[in-house]
């Protein structure tokens, strides 16, 4: 019998219905011991050459017990899906706040595919244990014990055998279970291994045909069916043994009772009436428990794919939210954005992304962060983000820790355009009220308007009701950008990070956006992340970035006429133009 205490605890909340599932299927199995009897005293009376009159009211019962029974069936289906139901919403909405909770950080050391196999199949294998196997389980204890009580009411022996064997129907398989749990959770980490691939490959088709990789790819894809083809036969075929022995103890208890029992009949010890009744009641004793089986095959898929959902919800954070009421910390205070020697790296065994930074924006001012790829720009956005902590150093504003503030407060007041801009399957105005759902029709077209995106989606034929696509695939990348950018002016933060925010406008779109983003960020702390060195002109202060450490900080016409790192990023850059 397999009690998985940690999957039984995801049914808190809902144990009445379960206790409800339960009492259903107890009485399930009531009305075909009640059967047993009544088609024990039948065969009893035709033995003793009754006629149809003397068993008509038996018949009738028995007639009855089969409607009931079928009522209760039906009413045990709804009563099990309702339980699985609420087990996996719940279950589903801790894990997509430990999914938040974690962030992008655990994401980018973890395959989207295995998540989806964790998040969606994962949870639906639970339906089988929590709504089926597991108020079953308790049936097939319960049942068992009263049913053997009452045989060895009739003969001690003939009960003894029952219990003997009713005990080995549970047992047998605990001599399995090690090496079915081993045999289980390879099994689903070759499903995830499959998952993981097929997802990665269709996120990646058009790289895959424009590389000519299809075949190559479809190859790898072959190796994984088959590692998930060897894992489902090895875990099947452990999976026989136990069944044929579980099987076989089930068979043979009902026909050692019944032998003995026609033995003791022949010794004149033991009436015909309960001989019958003992055949009847040893074959429902073990009703419950060939039942259970049945479930179990369904529960244990269960059990594997729990493996994944367990390790998601253990998974310590990076970031820790910061509570209110510890910190007294309610909504976001104002002053400088500061970071305090800040060392941070994405993996221990690679140069660190930063090292030893210390950088002031003061409240209102215009920063802009230049240098070569992977000089850490968009890292200092992901630590004021709060996607990752530093390793050393900390980051403040004004006076108050990064740490002691909520990351829903934090997150609400910044306003965020990546260089990878994502658009959700949906409308474009379900995508433009992802920062601020409450926005009313008018301040989404004003915000469209000054992102220069509102008569190409006026021009569409559904508007702004236009199915963009996922990940805003019927978009250019352009369009995508624009429609970032009026994201973040509906949002209306007093904090700002464009990263390479221009990158995908051609020039007659760039003035206007330009101009915009002007707009959008007089007054604001705003932080530009830019490899275009012509956005960053203006900016109140442009700081260099080279391997992760602060090299040059000043304005743009200081800067160049130094001669120094910004001024060679600026020559590289005019002569790449010319």
């Amino acid at each position: 019998m397999m009690i998985h205490r940690r999957i039984v605890g995801l049914t808190v909340g809902v144990r009445r219905l379960l206790a409800l599932s339960i009492a259903l299927g107890l009485a399930i199995s009531a009305t075909w011991v009640a059967q047993g009897v009544l088609v024990a005293l039948i065969v009893r009376r035709i033995f003793d050459g009754a006629d149809w009159t003397a068993i008509a009211g038996f018949v009738a019962a028995v007639a009855g017990l089969t409607l009931l029974r079928a009522a209760l069936i039906f009413v045990r289906e709804v009563m099990a899906k309702r339980v699985a139901a609420a087990v996996k919403t719940r279950l589903r909405s801790r894990l997509f706040a430990q999914l938040l909770l974690l962030g992008p950080g655990y994401l980018e050391h973890t395959e989207t595919g295995r998540v989806q196999s964790a998040l969606v199949d994962g949870v639906e294998a639970l339906e089988a244990y929590v709504g089926y196997y597991l108020p079953h389980a308790v049936v097939s204890v319960v049942v068992p014990i009263c049913i053997v009580g009452f045989i060895v009411l009739l003969d001690p022996l003939i009960g003894a055998v029952v219990l003997a064997f009713a005990l080995a129907v549970p047992l047998i398989p605990r001599l399995w279970d090690r090496v079915l749990g081993e045999y289980g959770q390879r099994h689903w980490a070759a499903y995830s291994s499959l998952d993981a691939r097929f997802v990665d490959s269709m996120q990646g088709m058009v790289t895959l045909k424009a590389l000519n990789a299809s075949e190559r790819r479809g190859d790898e894809l072959r190796g994984a069916s088959q590692a998930l083809y060897r894992a489902t036969m090895s875990q099947l075929s452990i999976s026989m043994i136990r069944n044929g022995l579980v099987g076989f103890a089930m068979s043979g208890g009902v026909a050692l009772a019944v032998a003995i029992g026609s033995f003791q009949v022949a010794a004149g010890e033991l009436g015909i009436a309960a001989l019958l009744i003992i055949l009847f009641l040893s074959a429902e004793c073990f009703r419950p428990l060939v039942e259970l089986d049945v479930y179990w095959h369904a529960g244990y898929m269960g059990i594997s794919a729990s493996t994944g959902i367990f390790e998601l919800l253990d998974t310590e954070p990076g970031v820790r939210d910061a509570a209110t009421r510890r910190t007294g910390v309610a909504a976001l205070p104002g002053g400088a954005i500061a970071l305090h020697n800040v060392t941070f790296g994405y993996s221990s065994d690679a140069r660190p992304a930063l090292a030893d930074v210390s950088l002031d924006i003061r409240e209102g001012e215009i920063v802009a962060l230049v240098g070569r790829s992977g000089a850490g720009k968009t890292t200092v956005a992901s630590l004021v983000l709060r996607f990752f902590d530093p390793q050393e150093g900390r980051l403040t504003f004004g006076e108050t820790d990064f740490r002691d503030i909520p990351l829903d407060g934090l997150r609400q007041h910044i306003g965020y355009v990546s260089q990878d801009t994502y658009l959700f399957y949906g409308t474009i105005e379900d995508n433009l009220r992802i920062g601020r759902p409450e926005a009313t029709t008018g301040a989404i077209r004003d915000a469209a308007r000054k992102a220069n995106i509102h008569a190409f989606i006026e021009s569409l034929p559904d508007g702004y009701d236009t199915i963009v696509g996922e990940r805003g695939a019927t978009l250019s990348g352009g369009e995508r950008q624009r429609i970032a950018i009026a994201r973040a002016l509906l949002k209306d933060a007093p904090i700002l990070i464009l990263d390479e925010a221009t990158s995908n406008l051609d020039g007659a779109n760039e003035a206007a956006i330009r101009e915009a983003l002007s707009v959008l960020t007089r007054g604001r702390t705003t932080i530009v992340i830019a490899h275009r060195l012509s956005s960053v002109v203006h900016a109140d202060r442009v700081v260099v970035l080279d391997n992760g450490r602060v090299v040059e900080s000043g304005q743009h016409g200081d800067l160049v006429s130094r001669g120094g790192h910004y001024a060679q990023l600026v020559r590289a850059q005019q002569e790449g133009a010319a």
